[in-house]
């Protein structure tokens, strides 16, 4: 286990990501990898991270099924784990460090585009939907960057809270399937493990009481926050990655 300094900050980071997620619906991971790489390092950061937060976001995926919208958030999954291994599969032949930051540039343009105003007003049809989740997915295997679901999701029509629903379940299943590739890769040791039981309690507490914020919130200011978030979580990833 760290020492006492380093298990306090993994404690705070977890529970400022785990407000963070349960009232975006993402981002978590966002807050807490900076800090966990600081103090463990990459590899261990971003194994941990996984592990503790697809146990958080599972006590969001019941409300999730029922606010959400299987006509959106079933061909956008199909889409990413269909191209998740060509994202495993970029990472060996591409520069990561490159790749990151032109996709972490590009969504820091989007998001400050929808932050002035942009949004398309037509639903995605399942063609266009599935389309984003390739994308989604090559990003998200090959740069550990999930702002691309999220970021189309919130620039849709559907309201706030079903955006949040079905990024939720996006990411959800999103992340199944890529801890259970770490996991036959070896990644995943008891190390990771000893962690990411030590900080669960913080951030499912935290999960829950990001949750209750978001009830009742105006919508225009709940969009213009995730937004902010994003921004700021992409600009600490091209600083620290």
């Amino acid at each position: 286990m760290p020492d006492p300094l380093s298990l306090s900050i993994a404690i705070a980071a977890s529970i400022v990501g785990g407000v963070v997620r349960g009232y975006t619906g993402f981002a978590g991971p966002l807050i807490m990898l900076p800090v966990l790489t600081i103090l463990f390092g990459p590899v261990t950061a971003v194994v941990t991270i996984l592990l503790v937060d697809i146990a958080g976001i599972s006590l969001l995926v019941p409300e999730a099924l029922r606010q959400g919208s299987r006509r959106v958030s079933l061909p956008l999954i199909l889409g990413t784990l269909a191209c998740m291994p060509f994202g495993s599969y970029l990472l060996l032949i591409a520069d990561p460090a490159i790749m990151k930051n032109v996709i972490v540039c590009a969504v820091i343009a989007a998001a400050v585009a929808m932050l002035i105003g942009w949004r398309y007003t037509r639903p995605l049809g399942p063609i266009a939907l599935t389309g984003v989740g390739v994308l989604s997915g090559g990003f998200f295997s090959a740069a550990y960057i999930g702002a691309i679901a999220p970021l189309f999701l919130y620039a849709g029509p559907d309201s706030a809270q079903a955006s949040r629903a079905n990024v939720i379940l996006w990411g959800f299943f999103s992340g199944l399937v890529l801890i259970a590739t770490l996991v036959y890769g070896g990644a995943v040791t008891e190390v990771e493990l000893w962690r990411a039981l030590t900080l669960m309690p913080f951030y499912f507490a935290a999960i829950y009481a990001g949750g209750r914020l978001v009830r009742g919130i105006d919508e225009l200011l709940f969009r213009r926050t995730v937004l902010i978030i994003l921004i700021l979580g992409s600009v600490v990833g091209v600083v620290f990655f």
